[in-house]
């Protein structure tokens, strides 16, 4: 009976010590002092099943789970809240806390990482946006526009799809009508190879590409397939010609609205999500392309290095410019 009684006390103390340490590793991981609860909308143009929609929607759900429902935030994919321009204006005013987007148009410093061939490969990006360079951009940001980036995510490598001509080289694309983001290093981008690039919201590229009124676009490989655009447009041309950022564009006052705590919170969490999306993107690529020439479609693999040398002298018009000199150089150094 007394031993009976001696194991009963042990498992309630055990109980109780594994109950204690849970609840204090819960308090560990936030406490949420000093928080006040914040109610948020945020946006994307992508739409629910291609990356940054798929971010908002997982982001959303995994802080509010962090934060104990201190930070709940409500992620409106597929532009329903209106194009990125429109959104970043929402973003400027507080109305929308932020948007996840690839469009840096509205402003040169983020504009500007949108060069082709400005990153080598994943692996540079990551340690230029996650690093000292990232940061001091994010400052120059914040002091331009009172918007900053907490947190990217990949998106795959931009491509482009044709619905009459097999591009092959960029002599191909002169005279061609193509669709790009409202942005000037876009514009000076595809102007480098010959083609008209044609400014337009996602919204309408679709049903331009349907009619002819452009002949061609360039997103990345996931968004151009789960935007259908196999049913209007015969060749995906792999060109990987920017490897875009898809930045949480947040409103700094909102930002600041966040403790410390919650930030470091917010951080962790995004970046689970990011890496999460990574992985699946870059596994979704082969079976993109695979699903691409079921629906009838032809993958070429044009000649690289032929629309990296046509396009190699951008970034002399924007770097400097945007970022001050010697800023292109001190990125491509990163190692």
């Amino acid at each position: 009976m007394m031993k009976k009684g001696w194991i009963v006390i042990v498992l309630a103390c055990s109980f109780f010590l594994v109950t204690l340490s849970v609840e204090w590793n819960k308090a560990q991981a936030y406490t949420g002092e000093g928080q006040k609860t914040l109610i948020l909308k945020s946006g994307s143009e992508d739409p629910d099943n291609a990356a940054m929609g798929k971010a908002g929607i997982r982001f959303a759900e995994r802080i509010k789970k962090a934060t104990n429902g201190k930070i709940q935030i409500t992620h409106y994919p597929g532009s329903q809240l209106g194009s990125s321009r429109q959104m970043i204006e929402s973003v400027k005013v507080g109305a929308l806390a932020f948007m996840i987007s690839g469009m840096g148009g509205w402003n040169p410093i983020l504009d500007t990482q949108l060069l082709p061939y400005l990153f080598r490969d994943l692996d540079h990006a990551d340690k230029v946006l996650n690093g000292p360079i990232g940061e001091e951009l994010n400052r120059k940001l914040i002091e331009k526009s009172g918007i900053r980036t907490a947190g990217w995510v990949f998106r795959g490598l931009r491509n482009c799809t044709f619905g009459k001509v097999a591009v092959h080289k960029p002599a191909d694309m002169i005279g061609m009508k193509f669709r790009v983001p409202e942005s000037a290093v876009n514009l000076d981008t595809w102007r480098a190879v010959g083609a008209k690039p044609t400014p337009m919201a996602i919204a309408e590229v679709y049903t331009s590409l349907q009619q002819g009124a452009i002949d061609g676009q360039e997103n990345p490989t996931d968004f151009i397939v789960k935007s259908s655009f196999f049913e209007v447009q015969k060749y995906l041309v792999l060109t990987g010609h920017v490897n875009p950022p898809g930045w949480v564009q947040i409103n700094d006052q909102i930002w600041q609205n966040l403790t410390p705590e919650t930030k470091k919170v917010w951080m962790e969490v995004w970046n689970g999500v990011s890496m999460e999306l990574r992985k699946e993107m870059l596994a979704n690529e082969l079976s993109n392309q695979a699903f691409w020439k079921s629906k009838g479609g032809e993958v070429i693999v044009p000649d690289v290095a032929a629309f990296r040398y046509a396009m190699k002298d951008v970034w002399k018009k924007f770097a400097p410019k945007a970022w001050g000199e010697g800023f292109y150089e001190k990125i491509q150094a990163v190692r």
